[in-house]
């Protein structure tokens, strides 16, 4: 495969045999489009505001506010790939390639290729889609066990309430008893739960890192009725800026609390350096000293 383009699909592409089908109707290889795992498009929204005639649905993605996301799926397209994607999309009329940013489930981040509906091609109001196109994607986002409530508030032409994600798993000086823990009350969590994320923890001095990893870092969950503010606050403390070199990265990771496996955001560590915690165990490590 030449090219190695990275992609983020989100609609009708997530389903493997809709691209095939495409794919020999355009006399290309499908296997130029490789799934390298599931992906989330932070402070995006999924809408439906144009009509495929050939699929009879399609969907787009809109910048929205903090806590919002669109899950998906990170692909890498061949050279070939991505000129059939093009006439897929019909790029750059119907729908244009954009460069977005997004988290894959072990706590990176990655700037990829993703379209959009041009303001031309769109309409006016919410259009549902047809139940076959919805089908497309339900299926796609159900085989890489990735929820599907985000396109049910889409089809349903819901506002930022089906879109949120109102949990932020936090590991370090957010902890209860630790340094800032007060400032994330004054935000009156609605629920707060022990938890657990796959990932791995550094010492970085007076604050820990989570870095991407098969170890367990062990935290805690917190649920908020508004978490566009606590999102605003905490991106602040810990110097992330979307799209911009950062200290940490907000990003989207399944954590596991007596709850069962939950999304929910938090911040992984962007930079090198730092001591490797084995225990995963913020608080354990520094009552050691």
């Amino acid at each position: 495969m030449t090219g190695g383009h990275l992609y983020f699909a989100y609609g009708s592409n997530l389903d493997a045999v809709d691209w095939g089908t495409y794919c020999r109707g355009a006399g290309a290889d499908p296997n130029g489009m490789r799934p390298l795992g599931p992906a989330w498009l932070p402070d995006y929204r999924l809408v439906l505001l144009f009509r495929s005639s050939r699929s009879g649905g399609a969907a787009d993605v809109i910048p929205s506010g903090r806590g919002e996301a669109v899950p998906g799926v990170l692909m890498e397209l061949s050279d070939e790939a991505l000129g059939v994607m093009d006439a897929k999309e019909g790029h750059p009329d119907v729908y244009k390639r954009e460069v977005v940013h997004v988290s894959t489930m072990d706590g990176r981040t990655h700037s990829a290729l993703t379209y959009r509906v041009t303001p031309t091609a769109q309409v006016a109001k919410h259009t549902p889609p047809s139940s076959y196109y919805e089908g497309l994607v339900r299926n796609g986002l159900a085989s890489c066990a990735l929820p599907t409530r985000h396109l049910d508030a889409a089809v349903a032409g819901l506002g930022a309430s089906g879109h949120s994600i109102g949990e932020v798993f936090v590991y370090g000086t957010l902890l209860s008893g630790e340094s800032r823990h007060g400032h994330l009350m004054e935000f009156d969590p609605v629920a707060q739960d022990a938890a657990r994320a796959r990932a791995d923890l550094l010492d970085l001095g007076s604050y820990p890192g989570l870095i991407p990893g098969a170890g367990s870092v062990r935290g805690e969950l917190y649920g908020f009725a508004d978490v566009d503010a606590v999102l605003a606050s905490l991106d602040q403390i810990e110097g992330y800026c979307a799209g911009e070199p950062s200290l940490y990265n907000r990003v989207v990771l399944q954590v596991e609390s007596a709850g069962g496996t939950q999304w929910a955001w938090t911040y992984a560590y962007a930079r090198e350096g730092g001591t490797p915690i084995p225990s995963g165990d913020w608080r354990e490590h520094r009552s050691r000293g």
